[in-house]
């Protein structure tokens, strides 16, 4: 019975995200120059990506003794250690946004 749950749960998300990639695909074909300002978002979201994880070392799957417990490698540390700081980075800049928006229009 859990299963069943389980593996229609799968096959709802699978079906919403096959729909998603249809709509954005079809909307893309009807306006082509609006998928000029998508394009730059991906482009700048993986050089974020890719500046995080040079960033990151995960030299600290050989030095706590927890990880090295937990049996986790390098390259899994490194890639946690990517994703906080892809969230830290993130919430800064829109910290920062919702201060710009909120001094610019303390002078307007």
């Amino acid at each position: 019975m859990i299963d069943f749950g389980l593996y229609a749960t799968y096959a709802l998300i699978g079906i919403c995200i096959l729909m998603i990639l249809v709509f954005a695909v079809g909307r893309i074909a009807k306006n082509p120059g609006g998928a000029k300002s998508a394009l730059i978002g991906i482009v700048g979201l993986l050089v974020l990506l890719f500046v995080a994880y040079a960033l990151s070392t995960g030299t600290d799957a050989n030095t706590n003794p927890k990880y090295v417990e937990m049996s986790l490698s390098e390259e899994t540390s490194r890639q946690v250690g990517t994703g906080l700081m892809v969230f830290y980075i993130l919430a800064g800049l829109a910290i920062l946004s919702i201060l710009y928006v909120e001094v610019t229009r303390l002078f307007k």
